[in-house]
């Protein structure tokens, strides 16, 4: 059963995302961003940005605490949880939550927040939403690939 969470425990988990943002901001591991993942008001995971632990670029705030609570709970399906993120997540992190089930997010400071400290992730979006299409280059190359093929005839095999 699901329950509004009062503005005591948004606080506090706001509050608890963001103390080990600092943390890991002190510790030179991690840049300004931090997330904690709910579930039915119990805190699954707190856990700052690890990209410069990590030196992985993919380390943000809410894409490690998807992972985190993945490993915890034993499952891809985090459907019910509600992210709680120090900051706007960018493009990369609202699609892991949205392959996680995770349906809803709450954030603190805005993209425009981020750009205006060096993170700004404009790139992304507007690529995303097709007015930019200059940053990357995605191309299909469906001719002779006959062994990626085979990987779609090997996974209905195997999960037919």
């Amino acid at each position: 059963m699901t329950t509004t969470p009062t503005g005591a425990q948004v606080d506090g988990w706001f509050a608890q995302a963001a103390d080990i943002t600092v943390e890991g901001m002190r510790a030179g591991t991690g840049g300004p961003f931090g997330a904690t993942l709910v579930d039915d008001g119990e805190v699954v995971v707190s856990v700052g940005n690890t990209v410069l632990r990590d030196t992985d670029p993919s380390g943000h705030a809410e894409m490690v605490a998807v992972r985190e609570a993945c490993r915890k709970r034993n499952t891809l399906d985090l459907s019910g949880m509600v992210m709680y993120a120090t900051c706007e997540p960018c493009p990369m992190c609202v699609a892991v939550m949205m392959w996680a089930g995770i349906t809803e997010c709450y954030y603190a400071s805005t993209r425009d927040d981020a750009a205006e400290h060096g993170f700004s992730d404009m790139h992304l979006r507007r690529y995303l939403d097709g007015s930019d299409t200059s940053t990357f280059d995605l191309v299909h190359l469906d001719e002779g690939r006959e062994e990626c093929a085979e990987i779609w005839a090997e996974f209905r095999r195997l999960n037919g």
